[in-house]
């Protein structure tokens, strides 16, 4: 996909938020030959959950959970000067700039669920998340991904119902965050796609395909 996209991702093109209890590797994570989204498919073949689901064949009444209100924050890197002796020739005093590392990223949501959902769905053993999206731009650009990986659950809260009448849950993960690296290209095989990768974290990467 070229600068300049025409089309903007909305809600509705969201495909898949899924879960699951199995991490990317640091070689899944710097692939050249695999996407994201492939990877998570081997690794995590039962998704936790998938928060994009869509009604039941059988019971249009039953329905997988969905998400609301998704936000990502933190990553900054903060600075601090440390006076040193003496002075500079126009008399400033001589500093040196200290740059902290990444902070963490903080990733919250609401999930909505049909029916109750149990709440050990999202514990320690939840450890990757991956958001996939596609804007139809074309047949082959469009398409994004995004992973979370080695998830560190910090909030699951008390189901609560809205006015709607169906069950609310807010939860929280970090993830380690770190600098963004060198664009990655992907070709893979199986599906034939080309991706580019970002790792702008540690533990966060953004593709987006290609071709």
């Amino acid at each position: 996909m070229t600068r300049g996209n025409y089309t903007v991702f909305r809600a509705k093109h969201v495909d898949a938020i899924q879960f699951g209890d199995t991490v990317w590797t640091e070689a899944n994570m710097d692939s050249t030959l695999l996407a994201l989204d492939t990877t998570f498919a081997t690794n995590n073949a039962s998704p936790l959950l998938d928060l994009a689901g869509c009604s039941g064949t059988d019971n249009p009444s039953t329905s997988e959970a969905f998400a609301k209100d998704f936000t990502v924050n933190g990553n900054e890197r903060s600075t601090s000067e440390e006076n040193l002796l003496g002075a500079c020739t126009g008399g400033a005093q001589n500093s040196e700039l200290n740059v902290d590392p990444n902070s963490k990223l903080d990733i919250e949501f609401t999930c909505v669920y049909r029916n109750t959902n149990p709440l050990s769905i999202f514990n320690d053993t939840t450890k990757a998340c991956l958001i996939a999206m596609d804007n139809s731009e074309s047949s082959t650009t469009g398409v994004l991904n995004i992973g979370f990986n080695n998830l560190v659950m910090t909030h699951v809260g008390s189901l609560t119902m809205n006015p709607d009448g169906m069950m609310e849950q807010k939860v929280k993960f970090t993830v380690r965050g770190g600098t963004a690296g060198s664009a990655i290209s992907v070709s893979q095989g199986t599906p034939s796609e080309s991706w580019t990768r970002i790792r702008a974290g540690s533990d966060y990467a953004e593709e987006i395909r290609t071709a």
